[in-house]
């Protein structure tokens, strides 16, 4: 199932696109959208999210859903 950029919400649990199959990878709760391309991430796992070099916000494009919320 593809999951559109449009398709992201609230609550649910992201990823960078590209690793959703890597083993070590920042997964990231969305906390709220701040324009039609930029979201507010809560990243859970924060080292790893260092890594990436991830700040607490994102554009939609380089999110990918691995779990929706609804």
């Amino acid at each position: 199932m593809e999951i559109n950029v449009l398709d992201i919400f609230e609550g649910d649990l992201v990823t960078l696109k590209g690793l959703s199959k890597q083993e070590e990878k920042p997964i990231g709760i969305v906390k709220k959208k701040l324009n039609s391309k930029w979201y507010e991430i809560f990243w859970l796992n924060e080292t790893i999210a260092t890594r990436f070099a991830l700040v607490d916000q994102a554009r939609g494009h380089r999110l990918e859903v691995i779990s929706p919320a609804h």
